[in-house]
């Protein structure tokens, strides 16, 4: 039961904290510091799912899930969660989406590579 709640409380706080915060002080979210200074678009479902990675990473070297695992997939899910049905309401330009797509190949391909790689380099560092 102890893993459900920390699941359920983890999966509730992104909502509670971005939707809050969004109704509280809307003009923060004018210019996000990540996208300002990097000029991509970084959402809160980025973050959801660089925590599910991490989350897996730990699952797979540990071979259990552990409490702080549960609470690494609360969080994330809940991240994603939230901007899930918002990212699907977003006016679409099918062609520039097409050209995004084909000018991130090798960033993909590169960070797909990049995670293998860690993955094995800690399989064969950690699991003996």
């Amino acid at each position: 039961m102890t893993r459900e709640i920390i699941f359920l409380i983890a999966f509730v706080l992104p909502f509670i904290y971005w939707r809050s915060l969004f109704a509280i002080a809307e003009r923060v979210f004018d210019k996000p510091y990540l996208r300002t200074k990097t000029g991509l678009q970084i959402h809160h479902l980025h973050y959801g799912v660089t925590i599910l990675m991490i989350a897996m990473v730990i699952t797979l070297i540990t071979g259990t899930i552990s409490l702080v695992v549960w609470g690494l997939l609360g969080l994330s899910t809940g991240l994603i969660m939230d901007e899930y049905i918002a990212s699907m309401m977003l006016p679409g330009d099918r062609p520039l989406e097409l050209s995004i797509y084909k000018k991130a190949l090798w960033p993909t391909g590169v960070l797909l590579t990049t995670i293998v790689v860690v993955i094995i380099v800690l399989f064969a560092i950690l699991v003996k």
